[in-house]
């Protein structure tokens, strides 16, 4: 049986899978590798190391698998990274991965150089520390000698494409958006900004179409993986890119939602979006005529986890998640006025601010953890929701949704989401390989086992469907008015705690 292999850098490690043309994983194994801290705030890997979990991974699921029989391999992996590369595509410094925020004074430095409306309009993205653009000035202004010796600045995904088929200094039009300097509007890097900015626009990666596989694996690389030398190997997506394709059919209205420790809710648009408060952002789709237009939360399930871990008592080790759901289910929609705002670590969509800490209201003498159980499961998913609700306001709502990623699982938050959402749930038969299957069917488009992405959308399929209750839906309306509210009218008051919680640490006793 021919199967594509693919490699997906996250956070935590690298998945390598296989598929089937049909889009049936055969086998997968995920290889860990470690984020270092060395300043607060800071978040980097060691790129060769991600090149040696690769390695590992890939050996691992060729066990019982014929080598001979790949047809292709692909990659994916974390966006809004910078690794900048010499010539011969070795790493200079660690990736400064998605959630660093090093570069925030940069983005300050941005915001008085170009008009934020300006940057928005152009590039899709509102100015901020996750993206490539400020990581590139932070290197330019700590580490001149790393700068003037970088030669292009890539993702990880792109680093190893360039490691494994010796053909560095490429990436994607998915990767490329989130570098924040691309012009959405023409496809090509927004030259101006970039000057502006001070950064050397020739530093920036050439870009390839995300299912060009016309590139054959380095003698070296099939060496070390028994692979073929001269395998196609294409050059892939984003990991947002690649999850909605491993999603989502090609059909306007079809919207997916990653409920992972971050969470977002995204659809497909012809056209980047022009959201007047700039609460969403826009990138190229792997198709490179669309584009994804997202809503993003920043603490998804983690707040969840937090709260089921330090509120509820729930295991780290042996996590009884269907014991918590039961105890949710014992009180109606609303949580009977208890409210979860799942803002631990700031908030993106649509407050797009640090200063937000995580909140629990509402509570009285009456209430128990039975409430707050289900509170922290509606503040999830209500925060995603609100995140629909706009893509709604800016003429994208939802005309069906589908699930991915670990909270996927869960039969409460799948009946939520479509009470919620008010349209049709479906879940993703295997969530945790919906980024992955993406990689695997653009890599298919490359090499003709699929004609064009909406062919290859027919292996995307639901293991369970969620029908929206009509009476749920509208409490929850009225829920989501109450909740979208919260964050406006106490905006002073956790600006106030976010100050004194950054101020210096006073004495621990008296």
């Amino acid at each position: 049986m021919e199967y594509i292999l693919t490699l997906d850098a996250g956070t935590t490690g690298i998945k390598c899978s296989a598929f089937s043309r049909e889009g049936d994983a055969l086998n997968s194994h995920v290889e860990d590798y470690p984020t270092r801290y060395p300043c607060p705030g800071w978040a980097q890997q060691e790129p060769e190391t991600q090149v040696s979990a690769a390695l590992r991974a890939i050996a691992r699921v060729l066990c019982g698998l014929s080598p001979r029989d790949c047809a292709a391999l692909v990659f994916t992996g974390t966006m809004n990274g910078c690794i900048p590369i010499g010539r011969d595509g070795l790493a200079l410094y660690d990736n400064i991965i998605h959630s660093d925020l090093r570069a925030a004074p940069q983005c300050a430095r941005i915001a008085g150089l170009i008009p934020p409306e300006t940057y928005y309009a152009v590039t899709g993205s509102r100015i901020d520390v996750h993206s490539g653009l400020p990581k590139y000035m932070w290197l330019r202004e700590n580490l001149p000698e790393i700068y003037e010796k970088a030669w292009k600045f890539v993702n990880i995904k792109d680093y190893l494409y360039g490691r494994f088929t010796g053909r560095a200094g490429f990436t994607d039009p998915t990767d490329a958006s989130l570098c924040s300097c691309l012009d959405l509007n023409t496809g090509a890097w927004a030259r101006d900004i970039v000057n502006a900015c001070g950064v050397d626009a020739g530093k920036l990666p050439d870009i390839l179409p995300s299912c060009d596989a016309g590139t054959g694996l380095a003698p070296r690389f099939a060496a070390l993986t028994g692979l073929p030398a001269g395998l196609p190997v294409a050059v892939g997506a984003g990991d947002g890119a690649c999850a909605a394709h491993g999603a989502r059919d090609q059909k306007p209205g079809d919207t997916y939602m990653n409920i992972g420790s971050s969470a977002w809710v995204s659809t497909l648009s012809a056209s980047p979006c022009r959201d007047r408060e700039m609460r969403l952002f826009s990138y190229f789709d792997s198709d490179g005529r669309g584009y994804n237009v997202c809503g993003t939360v920043q603490c998804g399930a983690a707040a969840f986890d937090w709260a089921a871990r330090n509120l509820l008592g729930v295991s780290r080790e042996r996590p009884d998640y269907a014991a918590l759901e039961a105890m949710a289910r014992e009180v109606p929609p609303g949580a009977q006025g208890v409210f979860y705002l799942p803002t631990l670590m700031g908030e993106r969509t649509p407050w797009w601010t640090a200063e937000a800490s995580g909140t629990l209201m509402g509570f009285t003498l009456y209430h128990d953890r039975r409430h707050i159980a289900r509170a922290a499961y509606e503040g999830v998913m209500q925060a995603l929701a609100l995140c629909g609700d706009i893509l709604a306001d800016n003429g994208l709502p939802a005309g069906r949704l589908t699930l991915i990623g670990g909270g996927a699982k869960s039969p409460l938050w799948g009946q939520m989401a479509a009470d919620m959402f008010g349209v049709p749930v479906r879940v993703h038969r295997t969530p945790h390989e919906a980024t992955s299957l993406g990689a695997a069917l653009t890599a298919g488009v490359g090499i003709g086992w699929y004609r064009d992405f909406s062919e290859a959308a027919r292996c995307v399929r639901a293991a369970r469907e969620y029908t929206p209750d009509p009476a749920a839906h509208a409490v929850y309306r009225r829920h989501l008015a109450v909740f979208r509210s919260l964050y406006p009218a106490m905006k002073d008051a956790y600006r106030a705690v976010f100050r004194f919680g950054q101020a210096e640490e006073g004495p621990r006793n008296g």
